[in-house]
């Protein structure tokens, strides 16, 4: 999935000018072939196209001159042919329309999706959003958005009557979200016209599962198939997000050292987790069930191989969705002792709270959740009754 957001940078931080830069042939090969920690090569037969290699990791970007000014945007660690169709988009997209040339909701709310670090998840709700609640509005230009203030405020109290607080809630944020970005482009703009709404605080969702739940979650994860099965125990054990576990490939699961790096995640941000002892057991089995493929899927359609499985929801079943997983795993984390820090490590979340956390380095303390993560494991082992050599595909 793609990590795409946009960043301005000044002449000294730019990359080398095309005539000396560092060129790679346009091959998926090619590309893997770059040592880590190579630094920038240019993409022969792409404009403006980059591969970035840094100590860990492989990421694209595009780059453009603009008004006398190098804007680039990074595309993120996707595959070369994800990376040249989102450079064919991006490209003409960098330059800014005429100075009169006014745009549309429709127009900006394309963009901001194309630019912006987002899931493909989001993306489609995003794109639903704009049909279903604001379709009236999509022609309108942002100026014109921006002066309708008492529009705005009235839009949002009808779909909170015929919708409910939640859906309103959300359409506020995401109409938000893109006049602000667009807003920093042109700040000859009106005022963000959602300031005038106010929202009712939300309540928390108390999603974490008790043991009898836990019981009859695994009640009904056993009536799934092997592939299901392997799937909802890998999201039990890791706490991780859906997409996290559905884009997950072999590259990124290394059994012998008993680590998986997620590379798809919230906001961009990849990272890696101790599997507990369990879990390695359950994918070593899986993997030889289900031998890798070309793709590298951890968990292939079956359908198409080539892609990663898709339908992650089976509440018809009565399997409850990956985010009370999630829950599940933050309460037990706190149940084995895990300080806030290492409980964020554990879950991916943002290191970001105050200057003291960004000092942390996430990588150098996944050895220091290991014993957390084990110890959940055991305690779902022992509510679940799990054998130490548990049937999971």
């Amino acid at each position: 999935m793609a990590k795409v957001f946009t960043m301005e940078i000044s002449a000294s931080n730019t990359l080398p000018a095309s005539p000396v830069a560092r060129k790679v042939a346009a091959k998926q090969a090619a590309i893997d072939a770059l040592p880590f920690n190579s630094g920038t090569w240019r993409v022969e037969g792409s404009m403006g196209l980059y591969v970035r290699c840094r100590a860990q990791s492989k990421s694209f970007l595009i780059q453009r001159k603009v008004n006398g000014r190098v804007v680039q945007r990074v595309i993120g660690q996707v595959s070369l042919a994800e990376a040249r169709r989102i450079a064919q988009r991006m490209w003409s997209a960098l330059k800014p329309p005429p100075a009169d040339e006014k745009l549309t909701l429709a127009e900006v709310w394309t963009r901001y999706l194309d630019e912006k670090p987002l899931s493909d998840a989001t993306k489609k709700l995003y794109r639903y959003n704009l049909r279903k609640y604001l379709s009236g509005w999509a022609g309108r230009s942002l100026e014109e958005l921006g002066n309708d203030r008492a529009g705005i405020r009235t839009l949002y109290q009808a779909i909170r009557r015929r919708h409910g607080d939640a859906t309103a809630a959300q359409i506020k944020q995401m109409l938000s979200a893109v006049y602000r970005y667009f807003r920093r482009v042109n700040p000859e703009l009106p005022p963000t016209p959602t300031e005038v709404i106010d929202t009712p605080p939300r309540k928390s969702r108390d999603w974490a599962l008790a043991d009898e739940e836990l019981r009859v979650w695994w009640e009904a994860v056993q009536r799934l198939q092997p592939l299901k099965q392997a799937m909802w125990l890998t999201l039990l054990m890791t706490g991780a997000r859906a997409a996290s576990v559905q884009h997950l490939r072999w590259q990124d699961v290394d059994l012998d050292r008993a680590v998986i790096r997620f590379a798809v995640a919230k906001g961009g941000r990849a990272y890696s987790v101790p599997a507990p002892r369990r879990l390695v057991e359950i994918l070593r089995r899986w993997r030889e069930h289900c031998p890798p493929t070309e793709a590298g899927w951890v968990f292939p359609s079956p359908v198409r191989p080539e892609q990663p499985l898709q339908a992650v929801r089976d509440d018809k079943r009565g399997v409850v969705s990956a985010h009370h997983l999630r829950h599940t795993m933050r309460t037990r984390l706190a149940e084995a002792g895990a300080t806030p820090d290492l409980a964020r490590i554990a879950l991916g979340h943002s290191l970001l709270a105050d200057v003291s956390q960004r000092y942390i380095t996430p990588s150098l303390l996944v050895e220091a959740v290991r014993p957390l993560m084990d110890a959940v494991a055991d305690r779902y082992a022992e509510i679940l009754e799990l054998e130490a050599e548990d049937n999971a595909g």
